[in-house]
């Protein structure tokens, strides 16, 4: 198995868990929202919350699992690649396999990283007992994932590994 589909893998369960966490642990009504200071703003039955972030969770888990399955069916002049040279050399039959296996890869850490954060929500709205919550429990994970997404999609694109192997 692949790296980055155990990483996959293993943060997919790390949110089933936090999902179960909150229904074995959570009151009756759980923080659904929160406001730009930390404070909740609405709050939803246990049940909505776990099926809205579920729900939500999985239909993103799922697409970027997805991703080896159903990219080998796109058709090449549907591939979006930033210049001509690459597009024309990574959807050429004989390279294609191998972009479908690098983006898949590439997709499957972004699942990662998104799955996580959704497991971290889970358990912020868990455990707030009060009616708010520091905005840094917030802040600081979102910053983390944009700029991790951001540096991995700078070092995928400005990196080698796009890259056309020279003649």
């Amino acid at each position: 198995m692949k790296l980055s589909r155990a990483a996959l893998l293993l943060s997919t369960l790390v949110f089933i868990g936090a999902l179960i966490w909150v229904a074995v642990t959570a009151g009756d009504q759980v923080p659904a929202h929160f406001d730009g200071s930390g404070q909740v703003d609405r709050m939803d039955s246990k049940l909505s919350f776990l099926l809205t972030m579920g729900g939500t969770g999985f239909v993103m888990i799922g697409l970027f699992a997805s991703v080896g399955w159903w990219l080998p069916k796109v058709p090449a002049q549907m591939v979006n690649l930033p210049s001509r040279r690459l597009h024309e050399y990574w959807t050429s039959a004989e390279n294609r396999p191998e972009l479908n296996r690098k983006m898949s890869e590439d997709l499957d850490w972004i699942g990662v990283a998104t799955a996580l954060l959704f497991a971290w929500i889970c358990v912020v709205a868990g455990t707030t007992t009060d009616a708010s919550v520091s905005v840094w429990v917030f802040v600081v994970p979102t910053v983390l994932y944009v700029v991790a997404i951001l540096g991995y999609a700078a070092f995928v694109f400005m990196g080698s590994r796009y890259r056309v192997p020279k003649d």
